[in-house]
């Protein structure tokens, strides 16, 4: 985020421009890792000898990621996100300032969110399917 608005701050003053140039290159730099962890923790499940191994793993990772970040990305994406990013640039006046305080404000709501699509997805078995879970004990869980 900060090596794309730095770059775009050399280029514009415009509050949207910048906003939208931090936005990407967070977007990048998150996802990339993201998808890499896991395919990584997919790969692990499925088992290889199964036929269309890398289709099972293509698949299961895009499924957990659209499942755990899809409400949160649309809603940062088109909402949250650039309002506060570019609100924040006009009140301090300050291009870098403003886009961390910005980005800072979008992150906690963002994960609050991702947080919750996390968690649906191991309740619902997808993350680990319950045959490759281990199994526990009777735990009483209090949420």
């Amino acid at each position: 985020m900060l090596a794309a608005s730095v770059v775009a701050a050399r280029l514009t003053t415009s509050p949207p421009l910048l906003a939208a140039s931090a936005i990407a290159g967070a977007t990048v730099g998150f996802y990339g890792v993201l998808v890499v962890k896991v395919a990584g923790e997919q790969r692990r499940l499925v088992a290889p000898g199964q036929p269309r191994y890398a289709m099972r793993v293509a698949s299961r990772t895009v499924l957990l990621l659209s499942a755990e970040f899809g409400a949160a990305e649309l809603l940062d994406t088109f909402l949250w996100r650039p309002a506060l990013m570019v609100s924040a640039v006009v009140l301090l006046d300050e291009p870098v300032w403003g886009l961390l305080a910005g980005k800072a404000a979008a992150d906690v709501l963002f994960y609050l969110v991702s947080a919750m699509g996390y968690r649906l997805t191991e309740l619902a078995g997808i993350r680990v399917p319950r045959s490759s879970a281990p199994q526990r004990a009777n735990v009483v869980s209090h949420m």
